[in-house]
């Protein structure tokens, strides 16, 4: 009984109390309310509260120092307000700050793991206002701010609840499964939230409280409402509508955009990029954000942490050992060239990381317990593929290899390697080039050129090993046994003697019995059918005037052909000897010489009096590389280059001729079991005759055997041409070398004149065999794009790729007269314009797009088959334009698709309307489509699913529905295909739920894909509302009357 009469009484008590607060807290509202409306003129900051709400807790007690905000009162107060209002709301922060030994903020998180609450004192904004508020609280420090803030929204400002409201009526309609449209819901929600950002007092609060608040804020995808909101905020804040422009800065404090920072990046980083573009958070002097990243590499979310260094500048924050070496070890290398991009600094101590893990000394095992990262890609972890990452690195951000000694000592170990497996294994090295090389690769390392003899031992040519140890007066107590052995007998013979070939034992292999004779050698490579008296060097600026003078008789013909040393040191490659072969003469023009005596302007002038003279015919093979080479080394050529006529890369026109296979000359020799003379056959005067041989006269042959990389390429093709193939011993040499040796300066004459001999065979193939071919195809102009390297170099130094330019005008003159259908319009595009194909495509347009392994020929020859106009642009229109009819190309001048192809349609005068969208299919350009209801298709797709099953019953193979889907849709229901052309009918990539959501679908006729109406139809109208007829909105391809099959 007593336990009851004490409850009682508790309660009674309670009750009481609760009114009194009630009452005490109106009155307060009702005086600051009061107060408020009368200081419009004498202001709040003489007014003392007399009276205070019983039911707000004391917080100005022990207020904590807060390191994270600046140091100004005005801002630390902000931040304190925001800390103690948090505590009140119902969600507590998700955020505060503790000092550590540093003096430096730390986050503390107060709230569940990846779900955030809302900072709700930063939806009151008004500066105003708020100091107003400080004043009244400075005078009654009895009174608590939040409680303040709250008569705020009473007053005016965007209210938790006004947000919240609008949360919801986004969310109910955002996810509403029984709205079938998915672009009305984007429409409506777009202008919603324009609408709302308008509105709101502060609608950098109202976007980041929307976007965490949102439902599917978890969900790390771009097709979620969360991140539609901060899409649709960032380019409201570009629109003419926005209301903050101006004042952004006083919303966005150092807290705020901490809190962003917060919000973005705890479940995942999806929402990363739009948030600093909306909230600037990259500003300089972003640090405050450092500890956001600290809190994710304390969780070990190494790639998101890196994400956000980033974005937001702050590499100078952190060591190598807190990202980059994480990233490495779990093998996240392309994460590592984005953190690195554009800081030179940190990618030096990057490729400096990496040299020391390459140290020979260092344990990386060691290392990998020592990092206390987990998921280490062991695998991945060896010093070898270290190095190589290293060398891509320092490749790509143009480090020197002397930051980097292990890895340069790899390298150049590497380099040796490679050279002795050419000599010993591959036997494609002269003695001349041999040496080259070596003297190359070693350079002034002591430790390459100790490597050195320890490698040619492991090929046991000792004489060899010896020679170079003498070369570099390597002292002998470096030197292995044998070799000094090997030494001290070379040393003993006299000047004349020869150099006797040593080895370990007498009967190991000897190296030297496998090399062959030059007369031999002779008797089965293409020869020079000059003599070397018609070989002239030119090596200085008067004798290049007269070779011009030679070159450039109107009707002459040029094989023209480069070379350069193989860059295995540091240095890069650059072209040494550029050879120009006439009919009669051969010159070889020094670069490496001239490059000191001639500019820039003289190197643009030689190149533009040769390969943009129209009366000459310039030849090569595998051009795009020696052009590419060209304007490395000489920049100044690129120009001129880029307008260069008749060139012809002899490997593209034998493609036309043949395809990718063999090249068939001559059919009669080439129908028995021996070529002509080639890889593996046997030469009449390689044969001896045995006497002793039982068969009477039998012949005994003695096969000579070239090398496999002789059997392909240019080397290939002279010996289908001409009988032999081409000897490639001399093409890895030092071209650099001053003089150059015979053999080198017959190799490169060679090369550059047998491309005239060559070129006169394929154009007496053609003529005998009636081809339809043009004997001078076009070049492509891939050699001047951009490739990935090249992106990424330009990437990792933190600039931009120039886009070409073009000062070509288009003949193809704009259309007049009354306005033409998109079906009408019948073009093809080249694969630099294929954004441009489909676009065009998308509004009705005839569209044929070239495959990215199509060259820009293939525009050329639709157009002359099929009558397609050709739409291309910067300097392939200039080659295509000289191919065809001025007035069948356009040069396209717009750079964005969009733009591109709403100067397509008004260059020709299209009228496009809603029912031309989508009126092609977008994969294979089919304008017929087949309309089959929703019940019936799955059907389809159930009958695929059995067929694909091996279930071949005929349960469902009612007559009813053979017949019905036969005459009403012309498909074969046994096989599902279309019964005009046997295509099969792609119903199986259709999603389960869209038989449920969708009424009717749209089967294209041709390839079977399968279409429905959807989001995208409205947005391509809404890109192209600038172009579109829309006098009839209601009819579109949808409802139009489309062929039935």
């Amino acid at each position: 009984m007593l336990v009851v009469v004490h409850v009682i009484w508790i309660s009674v008590c309670y009750i009481c109390k609760f009114i009194f607060k009630k009452s005490t807290a109106d009155k307060a509202v009702q005086v600051v309310t009061e107060v408020d409306c009368h200081c419009s003129t004498s202001g709040l900051d003489e007014l003392k509260l007399k009276v205070k709400p019983d039911h707000v807790k004391e917080r100005t007690n022990n207020r904590p120092t807060c390191n994270f905000c600046d140091f100004s009162s005005k801002e630390q107060e902000s931040c304190h307000s925001r800390t103690r209002n948090n505590n009140t709301t119902k969600n507590k922060s998700f955020s505060g700050y503790k000092s550590n030994k540093n003096n430096s903020a730390h986050p503390v998180n107060h709230s569940k793991p990846g779900r955030q609450s809302w900072p709700m004192a930063m939806s009151r904004s008004n500066p105003k206002t708020a100091k107003s508020l400080k004043e009244i609280q400075k005078n009654n420090s009895d009174v608590s701010l939040s409680w303040l803030l709250s008569l705020q929204e009473k007053q005016g400002g965007t209210s938790a609840h006004q947000m919240n409201d609008w949360h919801d009526r986004l969310e109910s309609v955002w996810f509403d499964d029984s709205i079938k449209s998915k672009s009305q819901v984007i429409n409506w929600t777009s202008e919603t939230l324009k609408q709302y950002f308008s509105t709101a007092s502060n609608p950098f609060a109202l976007a980041l409280y929307l976007t965490q608040r949102s439902r599917d804020y978890l969900t790390s995808k771009s097709n979620t409402l969360s991140y539609f909101i901060l899409k649709q905020f960032d380019q409201w804040l570009k629109s003419p509508n926005n209301t903050v422009r101006g004042t952004a800065d006083s919303m966005l404090t150092h807290g705020f955009r901490f809190s962003v920072l917060r919000v973005v990046t705890a479940p995942h980083t999806t929402l990363l990029d739009l948030a600093v573009k909306a909230f600037n958070l990259n500003h300089s002097g972003n640090e405050y954000c450092v500890p956001v990243v600290k809190e994710l590499l304390a969780n070990k979310k190494y790639n998101q942490a890196a994400q956000c260094i980033s974005k937001l500048q702050l590499q100078s924050e952190f060591t190598m050992e807190e990202i980059v070496l994480p990233l490495i070890l779990q093998d996240k290398v392309n994460v590592v060239e984005d953190y690195l991009a554009g800081n030179a600094e940190q990618q030096k101590l990057a490729v400096k990381l990496l040299d020391h893990m390459c140290d020979p000394q260092t344990n990386l095992h060691q290392l990998v317990d020592l990092s206390g990262v987990e998921n280490v890609k062991m695998q991945k972890l060896q010093k070898k593929t270290l190095s190589k990452l290293a060398c891509r690195l320092m490749k790509l951000f143009q480090i020197p290899y002397e930051v980097c000694p292990n890895i340069s000592n790899a390298r150049g170990l590497g380099a040796l390697k490679y050279l002795m497996y050419k000599k010993y294994i591959e036997k494609s090295f002269g003695s001349g080039s041999w040496d080259e090389m070596i003297q190359s690769a070693v350079g002034s390392s002591a430790y390459l050129r100790q490597q050195l003899v320890e490698q040619i031992m492991c090929y046991n040519d000792l004489t060899e090993a010896a020679k170079w140890a003498n070369y570099y007066n390597l002292e002998d107590s470096s030197l292995p046994v044998p070799v000094r052995e090997a030494r001290a007998r070379l040393a003993q013979l006299k000047p004349d003697e020869p150099v006797p070939s040593l080895t370990f034992n007498e009967g190991d292999e000897n190296w030297d019995d496998e090399c062959i004779p030059q007369e031999e050698m002779d008797k089965h490579y293409h020869s020079l059918a000059v003599t070397l008296d018609q070989v002239t060097i030119i090596d200085t600026k008067q004798k290049l005037k007269t070779c011009v003078q030679h070159l450039t008789v109107p009707g002459t013909v040029i094989g023209i052909d480069s070379e350069w040393r193989p860059a295995f040191a540091n240095t890069p490659a650059r072209v040494a000897l550029l050879q120009m072969a006439v009919r009669d003469h051969v010159f070889l023009i020094d670069c490496h010489v001239l490059s000191s005596v001639m500019d820039s302007e003289d190197w643009s002038h030689f190149t533009s009096s040769i390969f943009c003279n129209q009366s000459l015919l310039k030849l090569g093979f595998g051009f795009e590389g020696d052009l590419k080479m060209l304007v490395n080394t000489f920049p100044s050529m690129k120009e001129p280059l880029l307008e260069m006529k008749r060139v012809i890369n002899i490997e593209d026109l034998t493609k036309q001729m043949f395809g990718d296979g063999p090249v068939m000359l001559n059919e009669k020799l080439l129908e028995g079991d021996e070529a002509v003379a080639g890889p593996s056959c046997v030469d009449r005067d390689d044969v001896d005759v045995d006497d002793d041989d039982d068969d009477e006269g039998a012949m005994v042959a003695r096969p000579f055997k070239f090398q496999k990389k002789e059997e392909r390429g240019l080397s290939e093709l002279v010996r289908r041409c001409l009988g032999k193939p081409l000897c490639k011993i001399e093409q890895m040499s030092d071209w650099e070398r001053r003089p150059l040796r015979t053999e080198q300066l017959v190799y490169a004459a060679l090369d550059a004149y047998v491309l005239l001999e060559v070129y006169g065979v394929l154009l007496k193939h053609i003529d005998a065999n009636h081809l339809d071919i043009d004997p001078e195809p076009l070049l492509s102009h891939k050699w001047c794009k951009p490739t990935r390297n090249d992106k990424k170099k330009a990437k990792a130094a933190g600039k931009k790729l120039p886009k070409p330019e073009t000062t070509e005008t288009s003949w193809c003159v704009p259309r007049s007269g009354p306005p033409m259908r998109p079906n009408q319009l019948r073009v093809v595009v080249d694969t630099m314009l294929q954004g441009l194909g489909r676009h065009l495509r998308s509004c009705g347009v005839d569209v044929r797009i070239l495959e990215n392994n199509e060259d820009h020929e293939k525009t050329v020859q639709i157009c002359r088959q099929e009558g397609r106009l050709v739409l291309s642009s910067g300097k392939p229109f200039a080659m295509i334009r000289a191919h065809i009819l001025p007035e069948m190309c356009y040069n396209v001048q717009s750079e964005k698709a969009r733009d591109q192809a709403a100067e397509v349609l008004h260059h020709f005068n299209v009228t496009v309307t809603q029912e031309d969208i989508f009126s092609r299919c977008q994969i294979c350009n089919g304008d017929n489509y087949i309309k089959i209801p929703s019940p019936d298709l799955k059907l389809l797709y159930q009958r695929l699913d059995q067929l694909k099953k091996g279930n071949n019953s005929t349960e469902q193979s009612i007559p009813d529905n053979v017949s019905r889907f036969l005459i009403d849709y012309g498909i074969d229901w046994s096989s599902v295909r279309l019964v005009s052309n046997g295509v099969l009918l792609q119903v199986d990539a259709m999603p389960k739920p869209m038989f449920d959501k969708v009424d009717l679908f749209f089967c294209c006729a041709t390839c079977g894909k399968v279409f429905w109406e959807g989001t995208h139809f409205t947005r391509v109208c809404d890109q192209f509302k600038h172009v579109l007829d829309v006098n009839d909105k209601s009819k579109t391809v949808y409802n139009s009357h489309m062929q039935e099959k």
